[in-house]
């Protein structure tokens, strides 16, 4: 009886429903976040795409063959304890390095950002485990509309963070895309000349406007595919 009449007063208590509401708006979206930028850091197939797009072939003048061995070994660069990547192509039959040391250097502060966010998955999912599990442990089904509410506002602040960024991008991408680098790394090694960095080559700005737009809209359906199962979940049983 004490055990019931805990849990009711936990079920109506605003403070355990803040806390719920916070963290789910916190951890979900990032999970989210982490997540796509994961499965996008290490998927070959988005590289070709993008190189495909993006006509990388004739602007570096490397073949698909370079190419597709290029996009490898960042993927492999990103997962591995090596602290630089030595990329190495073939180019007309002979091998060569790819990037400078400008280049280099930029590339392992770009490792070290990946790997924040990969670490990030982690632990913004337990989060969300750990909430999710724990208020059904606590309340059982007394739980669903608290996990729907908070849902609810998880969404609306991801979908929030993403129309905002969306639309940054699509009206400013080059003021987004310098205001993200000066916030994300602490030095200027970012700043690359354009006509002689083949990491520009690889990746121009059109490669990254159309990864961010690509990011946003999965994020935004996934939040809203969690909302909607969410939301079916919590409605009242129908009692035939």
């Amino acid at each position: 009886m004490n055990n019931l009449r805990n849990n009711d007063q936990l079920a109506s208590s605003s403070g355990f429903r803040i806390a719920v509401i916070v963290m789910l708006a916190i951890s979900l979206p990032l999970f989210f976040i982490a997540l796509n930028v994961r499965v996008l850091t290490n998927s070959q197939t988005f590289y070709e795409w993008g190189f495909d797009a993006n006509n990388v072939e004739r602007h570096t003048g490397l073949d698909y063959s370079a190419l597709t061995s290029a996009a490898s070994q960042i993927i492999d660069y990103f997962g591995n304890d090596k602290e630089f990547l030595d990329l190495r192509v073939d180019f007309e039959g002979r091998e060569i390095g790819m990037f400078n040391e400008r280049e280099i250097t930029h590339m392992s502060d770009v490792k070290d950002v990946m790997n924040v966010m990969f670490n990030a998955v982690w632990v913004t999912g337990a989060m969300v485990v750990i909430v999710v599990a724990g208020g059904f442990f606590l309340l059982g089904r007394g739980f669903l509309p608290m996990l729907r509410s908070g849902i609810m506002w998880s969404t609306i602040a991801g979908l929030s963070v993403a129309a905002l960024f969306g639309l940054a991008t699509l009206i400013d991408f080059n003021t987004t895309f310098q205001l993200f680098h000066e916030v994300v790394f602490r030095n200027d090694f970012w700043k690359l000349n354009p006509s002689q960095s083949q990491l520009l080559r690889l990746f121009p700005q059109s490669f990254w406007f159309a990864a961010t737009l690509i990011l946003v809209a999965i994020t935004a359906v996934q939040l809203g595919i969690v909302y909607g199962a969410a939301w079916l979940a919590s409605r009242p049983r129908r009692c035939d």
